[in-house]
């Protein structure tokens, strides 16, 4: 099929493809708006995918041809959807400039510290996490002294206020490694943070309340107040439903039950404890709602002033205020700028639920923390609500061409009850299959009943429990908390008891291997394009649906996992299952590697499957026709050399032990972190170290200093 395109003399036949190609791009090219945050996370995900970091004169140079062609081509669309990728590039580099910090780059046994507390972390009655603003660290190297140190504090004494002196022993050490390559780096996380190592207090760790620098008064106060209405909260609901409320309103989740958290988690109601875009909304929401409907009790307020922008307005108030209170990080942030979008757009009389509202939420988030991009929180946030919002849009349209004006009372009402039920399960379904992806990225685990619990339990958060917890924090200064808390403690009751019931279903702990960068991408842009793209072009996203389904299925899986101390190996057997050696250390990077396989059994039960034969000071096996031998560090080394394929060794073996065609030691793990090898015709190794490249959030490993007697 072509088209005919007149030249004057004859007529051409302008083959189809290329015609609507045309109109495809003719009809985005307009919408540069709405494709920006997908510009911008693009050139912040390149900044992040490079082995080396940019030097400053590419960056200043890109940054002068963007403004350039900003200001004399700002009407060619191709030319500002570059602009735009390179824009998000720079603005990763400035912002990892900006947050830069010195890092620690050995284990440093005992470091004398004395800063002040700049956050607080309560894991359990006798554990806490502080975040150090370090004013002198004796015992580190001076250059790497980092800006803010992460210590585990432990011991049952009361809270640190944020803003507290704070001085002490402490045993630091570097910014932890992925456990294997590829997985998530948490060093790189706490990089962006300005933290330059870890560690915990060895000594009783002395904090004073004098003086507090005015930076910290805003956060301190709020830290308390946090504390005040916790107490309330549990005071009214004993037991781990009030840990639960206290979560919901203070963000404080250290008292919630193991079991608690695992239903939840099972049934795909976890995200309910989580202080992000389903709580902000329901709280603007509701006092969106209490507020425009006071005015409304008025009848010249309400027939001559605008009280649904004035009730937006306090609404944004109460919105900050929880985002103040909850301070739960990121994710908060992102929710209340979301919603300030959105009651903005209210203000300004604009569609409240817009991809275009949406775009500009995700534009001042990347413009400020470019790092973002890379948060599991910020992938499945704003898959979710660009799912829902192209859904919304959809949906009204197709409301308005199937307008009825002749229906009797009953018809009506019982299509209304249809159309919610639908509605909501079908956005349910939208939410969770959209945040899936970035969630089987990140985490391997699904929750298959979800979109089920969903749909029974957040119409009871809706109403009975978000609802009730604003009104009570509202009635709490005049001690009228009691009745709002007693309706909350019933709904949070219902939403545990729809939870344990789906979650005791079959199969409702579902894990999953975890999807690669490369399928996740893939699909994440097949999401993109069936929500974004009009017309045809959406069908470009059955293309990545399938590109993104034969890479998961071709994807090599390792042969062998080595974590970063050499400690312990894991193996794959003959079906396909991963085997650990047992051994006293490396749990964390095992029971992680199980979960990367997408494998539920615990390290104790892996290690039993048939694979390796253990001796005193050797264990060995067969991978693929090849032979491995893991030396283990005991006091009778081995002798001789094992003849083997690859051979790995707990202690350095200076030479004196070599494989036929891989040898890795305790030297090769301490410079290059953990290992993956792939056993095939050819054997393949790749470090944690290969794939995270020389960038600012990475260090190179140093000799401790030893310890000398007084």
């Amino acid at each position: 099929m072509s088209a005919a395109v007149s030249t004057g003399t004859e007529e051409v036949q302008e083959p189809h493809w290329r015609g609507a190609l045309a109109k495809a791009w003719s009809q985005e090219a307009g919408r540069l708006t709405i494709w920006s945050p997908v510009l911008l996370v693009g050139g912040i995900w390149a900044y992040f995918a490079l082995a080396k970091e940019p030097g400053w004169p590419l960056v200043a140079a890109v940054l002068l041809i963007c403004s350039v062609a900003f200001w004399r081509f700002r009407q060619v669309a191709g030319l500002m959807a570059i602009v735009i990728l390179a824009m998000g590039f720079s603005l990763a580099k400035l912002r990892t400039e900006w947050v830069a910090t010195p890092l620690v780059r050995a284990y440093s046994a005992d470091v004398r510290l004395t800063g002040r507390v700049a956050d607080v972390e309560r894991r359990s009655a006798k554990r806490m996490i502080l975040v150090i603003d370090v004013d002198t660290a004796s015992g580190l190297e001076p250059n790497e002294v980092p800006r803010r140190l992460r210590l585990q504090l432990t011991g049952k004494r009361d809270l640190p206020q944020i803003g507290d002196a704070i001085s002490g022993r402490a045993f630091v050490t570097p910014l932890p490694l992925p456990v294997a390559p590829g997985t998530f780096d948490f060093g790189r996380a706490l990089f962006f943070q300005s933290i330059g190592g870890t560690g915990r207090f060895v000594s009783e760790a002395q904090t004073s309340a004098d003086d507090v620098p005015m930076r910290y008064q805003l956060r301190r106060g709020f830290h308390s107040l946090r504390r005040v209405i916790g107490d309330k909260v549990r005071a009214v609901i004993p037991g781990p439903l009030g840990s639960f409320a206290d979560a919901l309103i203070t963000g404080e989740r250290a008292d919630i039950p193991r079991e608690m958290n695992t239903s939840l988690q099972n049934s795909g109601l976890f995200h309910i404890l989580s202080i992000s875009g389903l709580h902000m909304a329901l709280v603007v929401g509701s006092a969106f709602w209490l507020m425009r409907a006071g005015l409304a009790l008025s009848q010249g307020l309400a027939l001559r002033r605008p009280i649904k922008k004035w009730a937006a307005g306090v609404a944004l108030g109460v919105g900050f205020f929880y985002m103040l209170l909850a301070d739960s990080g990121a994710a908060t942030e992102r929710s209340f700028i979301m919603v300030a979008v959105v009651l903005f757009a209210v203000m300004v009389d604009r569609p409240a639920i817009s991809l275009h509202n949406l775009a500009v939420a995700a534009i001042i988030i990347l413009l400020f923390q470019p790092e973002q991009a890379l948060a599991a929180s910020f992938q499945m946030s704003f898959l979710a609500v660009m799912g829902l919002a192209a859904f919304f849009e959809w949906w009204n349209r197709r409301r308005q061409r199937e307008l009825r004006m002749h229906e009797g009372f009953v018809v009506r009402w019982v299509r209304r009850g249809w159309v919610f039920a639908s509605a909501s399960v079908l956005t349910s379904l939208i939410a969770g299959t959209l945040s899936g992806i970035a969630a089987a990225h990140h985490f391997g685990r699904i929750a298959p009943y979800g979109v089920i619990a969903n749909a029974m339990a957040l119409p009871i958060v809706s109403v009975a429990v978000m609802p009730m917890a604003l009104l009570a924090a509202l009635l709490m200064p005049f001690g009228l908390e009691a009745l709002p808390l007693a309706v909350m403690e019933q709904g949070l009751r219902a939403v545990m008891l729809i939870s344990d019931w789906v979650a005791s279903w079959p199969s409702a702990a579902l894990a999953l291997p975890l999807l690669s960068s490369g399928v996740a991408i893939c699909l994440t842009l097949a999401a993109v394009s069936a929500s974004i793209f009009l017309g045809r072009a959406r069908w470009l996203a059955l293309v990545f649906v399938v590109v993104g389904g034969l890479w998961f299925f071709i994807e090599r899986q390792p042969g062998l996992y080595v974590d970063e101390r050499a400690s312990v190996v894991a193996g794959r057997n003959s079906g396909g299952e991963l085997v650990p050696i047992a051994a006293k250390q490396g749990g964390f990077a095992v029971k992680r590697w199980l979960a990367t396989e997408g494998d539920n059994a615990s390290a104790a039960i892996a290690a039993k499957r048939t694979l390796w034969t253990c001796a005193k000071s050797v264990c060995s096996a067969v991978i693929n026709d090849k032979t491995v031998a893991f030396l283990k560090d005991t006091a009778d080394p081995v002798k001789p050399c094992p003849l083997a394929d690859v051979i790995i060794a707990q202690y350095p073996l200076r030479r004196l032990c070599k494989g036929r065609m891989v040898t890795l030691d305790r030297f090769d793990v301490w410079r290059n972190g953990a290992h993956m090898i792939y056993l095939g015709t050819t054997l393949e190794v790749v470090s944690v170290r290969d794939l995270q490249g020389h960038r600012p959030w990475t260090w190179q490993p140093r000799a401790r200093k030893k310890l000398t007697k007084p």
